[in-house]
């Protein structure tokens, strides 16, 4: 036996012993001690712009978890689309680290209220509640009492992006008009109602010799219930009392000297 070629010949097995050994060791460590050794930190990628799903699974690749967040009206991002990350991408995070996700909800848009029969200011605060305001206001003949709205530009339940207006025109009253019974009332009162009707007073004269209550209406032309055109002129005539004269009364008794 030749013993000095003994340990040239052994030398092969003694490597792969020793290797062996080694390689166990190192299974059995990471095994019991994977935290020790493995990195667990990673840099969150950017998912800005992202869809969510797109932005979830590009994190989850990463080793972190997507979560959503607040939703922010954006006038140019559509709605769905990634607007922040936090923590910030590019930042080392553990892994398993939650992501906030802020979406945009996309552009923020309002439903045209219904105003018809609303009187221009009650369509105003209708309008302004939507976050919509109020834009051109016209006039128009109608049926519907003067005043009154009886249509809007875009019409009701349009959805309009915001800021936005809406458009109203108002009813002038019908082509012509019954004239109302005036008699007895004053001239505020008439004015008033005459205004209201979509006509207006021509002129207002006054009578003294009549006995009904001082400023009342005791005459009217066109007479009660005649019909004229929108905008006609209906004349007024008025009670008046005259002032009563001076009345000077005589003593008899003559003045003083100067």
């Amino acid at each position: 036996m030749n013993w000095r070629a003994l340990p040239r010949r052994a030398f092969p097995y003694l490597i792969a012993a020793v290797g062996g050994f080694l390689i166990a060791y190192v299974a059995v460590f990471l095994f019991a001690f994977p935290a020790e050794v493995l990195p667990d930190d990673g840099i969150l990628p950017k998912v800005v712009g992202k869809t969510f799903e797109d932005a979830s699974a590009i994190l989850q690749k990463a080793g972190f978890v997507a979560q959503q967040g607040e939703s922010r009206y954006h006038k140019n991002i559509a709605a769905n689309i990634v607007l922040q990350e936090d923590p910030p991408a590019g930042s080392r995070q553990k892994r398993g680290t939650a992501v906030v996700l802020a979406l945009s909800a996309g552009q923020k848009t309002a439903e045209v209220p219904v105003t018809s029969n609303m009187s221009q200011q009650q369509a105003r605060i209708s309008i302004e509640n939507t976050g919509l305001t109020m834009g051109n206001v016209s006039e128009q003949l109608s049926d519907q009492p003067r005043g009154l709205v009886i249509t809007s530009s875009p019409p009701a339940g349009t959805k309009l992006d915001l800021p936005g207006s809406v458009d109203i025109v108002l009813s002038k009253g019908p082509a012509t008009i019954q004239v109302p019974d005036l008699y007895g009332r004053s001239v505020g009162e008439a004015r008033s109602m005459i205004e209201q009707l979509g006509l207006r007073i021509a002129g207002v004269s006054r009578d003294t010799s009549s006995l009904q209550p001082e400023n009342t209406i005791i005459r009217q032309l066109p007479a009660a219930g005649q019909t004229i055109s929108a905008g006609g002129p209906v004349s007024l005539t008025v009670s008046h009392f005259p002032a009563p004269p001076s009345i000077r009364i005589d003593t008899g008794r003559s003045a003083p000297p100067p």
